[in-house]
C-alpha cells in the first residue's frame, strides 16, 4: 500500500466519530444581565473592524484586520452576519464572534473580547449565542479553531461542549531570490511535465482530496478566490501531483498541494519548489494543514517553517 493510500485509510474524520452527539445550546452559565447581544449585521464593517482589532491588542498572535480584509474574509468563508453577534454594555462594544455556515455545518470564528470585557462572562455569552444561532438553523455540526497555547479560550470551548480533533499547522516561507533557476523548471527536481490547470479542473481536484480539509481550505473557501492558480506536475520517476494557490503582488496565499503518485513528502516538495520558481519574489503563507498530513514534511523540505499551531475542535448535535 502506498503512503498516500495509507493516509487515505486514516482519514481524520475518524477522529470525531466518537464525539457524543448532544444539543448545541445548553446554558452552562449565569447570564451577565448588563450585556446586550446584538446581531453583527446591525453594525458597519468599519465598526466591526475597530472592535475586532481592539480585542487583539494583546493577543497571543497579532491578527490586525481592515475593512477590505474583513469583507474578503466574509465572502471566502461564508460568514453570515445575521447569525453573528456583538456584545455591548451601555452601547459600548465589549466583544464579538462570527458564524460561518455551509449546508448543515457551522464554523465559529473571529471571537474576541475587549480587555474591558474580560472575566465578566462576555466570551461565554458570545459562544452561547453563536451556538443558539446554529441550533435555530438546524445545523448538525459546528467547528472552530483555537490557537495552541491560548488556554483560557481552549477551556471556554471545552466547557461549551467542544472536543479537540487535530492540530493544524500555520507555516511561512520567505522569498529567496538565490533559488531562481531561470530555465523554466526548478534546478534538480527532475520535472518532465508541468502544465497549468483550469479553474474548473482545480475545483474538481480540490473536491477529490484524500483527507478532510479544514474549513479554511475546504473547496467552498476557494470559490470566491480571485486569480486562483493551479499546476499539475509529472516527474521522471513517475511521481505526480498538483498545487493550488492565490498569488497577489507580494504573497502566495491559500496554498494546497496533493500527491497523486509517489512519496507525498517528495512530491509536495517538488510542487512547492516549482511554484516558488514561478513566483520567486513572493512571501508565502500556508494555513491549517493537519500536523500528521504527509505533505507537511514536503513543506518543510521546501523551506517552510512553523509559525504557530491551531487546535481544531468540533461539537456535534442533533435536533429533537
Amino acid at each position: 500500500m502506498s503512503k498516500v493510500s495509507q493516509y487515505r485509510s486514516q482519514n481524520t474524520l475518524s477522529q470525531v466519530d466518537n464525539v457524543r452527539p448532544h444539543r448545541f445550546f445548553q446554558q452552562l452559565w449565569q447570564p451577565n444581565r448588563h450585556l446586550e447581544m446584538r446581531r453583527a449585521d446591525k453594525f458597519s464593517l468599519q465598526q466591526l473592524v475597530e472592535a475586532y482589532n481592539q480585542t487583539r491588542v494583546d493577543y497571543i498572535v497579532p491578527m490586525p484586520m481592515n475593512v477590505a480584509r474583513l469583507n474578503e474574509y466574509i465572502k471566502l468563508y461564508d460568514i453570515d452576519l445575521t447569525a453573528s453577534w456583538v456584545a455591548l454594555k451601555e452601547e459600548t462594544i465589549h466583544g464579538l464572534g462570527m458564524l460561518g455556515i455551509r449546508k448543515d455545518r457551522a464554523w465559529i470564528t473571529r471571537v474576541g473580547v475587549l480587555p474591558s470585557g474580560r472575566r465578566k462572562g462576555t466570551g461565554r455569552a458570545i459562544i452561547e449565542r453563536l451556538l443558539q444561532s446554529a441550533e435555530e438553523r438546524h445545523l448538525t455540526t459546528i467547528w472552530l479553531e483555537v490557537i495552541k497555547g491560548n488556554e483560557p479560550a481552549y477551556q471556554l470551548f471545552l466547557t461549551s461542549g467542544f472536543q479537540p480533533t487535530r492540530e493544524l499547522v500555520v507555516a511561512r516561507r520567505p522569498p529567496d531570490l538565490r533559488e531562481f533557476s531561470g530555465n523554466g523548471y526548478f534546478n534538480g527536481e527532475n520535472i518532465v511535465r508541468m502544465v497549468d490547470v483550469s479553474r474548473s479542473t482545480a475545483f474538481n481536484l480540490l473536491d477529490k482530496r484524500h483527507a478532510r480539509p479544514n474549513w479554511l481550505i475546504e473547496s467552498e473557501s476557494f470559490y470566491n478566490v480571485p486569480d486562483l492558480q493551479a499546476i499539475f506536475v509529472e516527474c521522471e520517476d513517475g511521481a505526480q501531483g498538483w498545487a493550488i494557490c492565490q498569488p497577489d503582488k507580494f504573497q502566495l496565499k491559500h496554498i494546497v498541494v496533493e500527491a497523486l503518485q509517489g512519496d507525498p513528502a517528495s512530491v509536495s516538495c517538488r510542487l512547492l519548489k516549482a511554484l516558488h520558481e514561478r513566483y520567486f519574489t513572493r512571501d508565502a503563507i500556508m494555513e491549517n494543514l493537519p500536523e500528521q498530513d504527509p505533505t507537511w514534511q514536503g513543506f518543510k523540505n521546501a523551506g517552510y517553517f512553523d509559525v504557530f499551531r491551531r487546535i481544531e475542535m468540533v461539537k456535534n448535535g442533533h435536533q429533537n
